[in-house]
């Protein structure tokens, strides 16, 4: 499929500036290849903040703000970026909200970070920060190292060829971010080619032994149970033998029997 944003597109070699710190700027980039660091100058010292790859962003805040660049951006090795004014990302915008609350989210992350290296830092002086439980990043899926909790319910694909199994209570569907770094519980990235699905389309949310399925907002492309669309954010009992739509892919809901909590 082409890249709409082709023609947006910026060659930039190794060790290029990208922009400096100071620097007015009425631009975003997207990175489509290679890698940029950012960095500030503190007492002409180089601090260094991250390394963006392929499918990050940066220098959203002066496109969105209008304000001075608060970092320097540099060219790691050779790398193609997508760059964004301020026009064209008010058409993005408005032709794909799902841009918008990827960045939210992807805003979110990055203040979580900051917060957590924060509480670090003063942790390690003797003082403490309190974080909200709902500012913390919960983890996505259980790492192949750790011992899986038994399967509460399953995806399956018509003929049972392919099976997605639910060990969450809470388990997001959808594809992988490569934008915020998640990969949802249920990642149908291989089977969406049409990319009908959202990156964080749904969940499904196991409660007291029912299941309900609940749409995300800025789901593009809806979420069906027995061919009826559920409205976003809703919680919608679904029930086992559902038929379920996520986009343009169906599946059979099956519940496995090991909802009740031990």
């Amino acid at each position: 499929m082409a890249n709409p944003l082709r023609d947006f597109i910026v060659p930039y070699r190794k060790g290029e500036i990208v922009f400096k710190e100071g620097d007015p700027g009425a631009e975003m980039f997207v990175i489509q290849s290679g890698q940029v660091e950012l960095f500030r100058n503190i007492s002409d010292e180089k601090r260094f903040l991250r390394v963006f790859e392929k499918g990050d962003f940066f220098g959203e805040m002066s496109l969105l703000e209008g304000l001075p660049r608060t970092a320097t951006a540099a060219v790691l090795e050779d790398a193609e970026l997508i760059v964004i004014n301020g026009a064209t990302f008010d058409q993005m915008i408005k032709s794909n909200i799902e841009i918008a609350v990827r960045m939210l989210r992807k805003i979110s992350k990055r203040l979580r970070e900051t917060t957590d290296q924060l509480e670090l830092s003063l942790a390690s002086q003797g003082q403490a920060v309190a974080v909200p439980a709902d500012e913390r990043e919960i983890p996505v899926a259980p790492t192949e190292s750790e011992d899986k909790p038994p399967v509460l319910a399953e995806f399956m694909t018509e003929g049972s060829l392919k099976v997605f199994p639910i060990y969450r209570e809470i388990s997001l569907v959808g594809r992988k971010d490569p934008v915020t770094g998640v990969t949802p519980d249920v990642d149908l990235t291989e089977e969406d080619v049409k990319r009908s699905v959202s990156r964080r389309h749904a969940k499904l949310i196991c409660s007291n032994g029912q299941f309900y399925l609940a749409e995300e907002v800025g789901t593009l492309n809806g979420t069906f149970i027995n061919g009826k669309r559920i409205p976003t954010g809703v919680l919608t009992a679904i029930k086992s033998g559902a038929q379920v739509g996520f986009g343009m892919l169906r599946f059979k809901f099956v519940e496995c029997g090991q909802t009740e909590k031990p």
